[in-house]
């Protein structure tokens, strides 16, 4: 009687395990609109950048902005009152906008909303990316606590000369709210120097590059204090190949495998050379508990079934 139950329910639990197994194939699925997602992140991103750098280009052109960056040094304190205020009612109107200073031609910060009056920026990337003339974007830095990008246009003078720069520091999360993350799927913003600038999958790994950086390219980092006076040498995760495709532009090369994802889609920011990369990544801890209740469901009803079938 036992041995004719255990078979009965070995062979209705084996029968309820089809549609089971047709459930995890589907809960394993990635999503099929990752590219769609990267494109409207890529997008989202696109125009937070656009928008912030039209701001401080035009502060950067208003008339008091302008003459106190142009006057002599003897001269700015004179100056220096009305574009102040103009800056510090920028920042109290703006939560995210944490500072805005200015610097000389000699990339020194001669006016600051915040300190550090008469420091030396100049081996900063944006900073230099200004003093070219530049409008210049910061990639997501660690400076004075938190997490920040600098935004930078120059500040000319009567005779369209480079006076100085202006800047903003807003805070990161402006950015880091639009990162996407799903049920099946988390994003990460990847720079062209590897590192996550965001990753909505793991923030604790947020400016660590996905690989070991080749020695030119931590040098240059190092030197420009690229992530911020904080982060001088981004860690490392070991995605090596990743690391090497991804600060090779080559994203066409790019396999999930290398990623350790189940799939992917990556999209290219427009105004910096950046990416987006949607993942979809099923872990086991996911997929047991998606089969819990549809495991218990089966085992129930092939055992009532046994039963039931026992007792014809």
């Amino acid at each position: 009687m036992i041995r004719s139950l255990a078979l009965r329910f070995a062979l209705l639990f084996f029968v309820a395990l089809i549609p089971l197994l047709l459930f995890a194939a589907l809960a394993a699925a990635p999503a099929r609109n990752l590219k769609e997602i990267a494109q409207q992140t890529a997008n989202e991103w696109d125009r937070l950048i656009r928008l912030r750098s039209q701001q401080v280009f035009t502060v950067a052109a208003f008339p008091s902005v302008r003459a106190f960056a142009a006057s002599e040094p003897g001269a700015r304190a004179a100056r220096a009152a009305i574009a102040l205020n103009e800056l510090q009612a920028w920042v109290s109107a703006d939560t995210n906008v944490r500072e805005v200073f200015i610097t000389d031609a000699q990339g020194i910060v001669i006016m600051t909303t915040w300190e550090g009056w008469n420091t030396d920026l100049s081996a900063r990337g944006f900073v230099q990316d200004a003093l070219r003339g530049q409008l210049a974007v910061s990639p997501v830095a660690k400076d004075r606590g938190e997490f920040s990008t600098f935004y930078a246009a120059p500040i000319l003078n009567n005779r369209q000369e480079i006076a100085g720069a202006l800047f903003l520091r807003v805070a990161a999360q402006e950015l880091w709210q639009v990162t996407p993350r799903g049920e099946n799927y988390y994003a990460v913003l990847a720079d062209e120097n590897g590192v996550r600038l965001d990753d909505s999958g793991n923030p604790a790994q947020r400016l660590e590059s996905f690989g070991a950086l080749d020695a030119e390219r931590a040098t240059r980092i190092v030197n420009a204090k690229t992530y911020g006076a904080e982060i001088p040498q981004p860690r490392a995760t070991n995605l090596q190949r990743a690391q090497r495709l991804i600060t090779q532009g080559a994203l066409d090369q790019l396999g999930a495998a290398d990623l350790n994802a189940d799939a992917f889609a990556a999209q290219r920011l427009v105004l910096k050379p950046w990416y987006v990369l949607v993942i979809s990544q099923t872990t086991l801890a996911q997929l047991a508990a998606r089969l819990a209740l549809p495991t218990l469901a089966a085992f129930v009803l092939a055992l009532g079934g046994a039963f039931l079938l026992a007792r014809i």
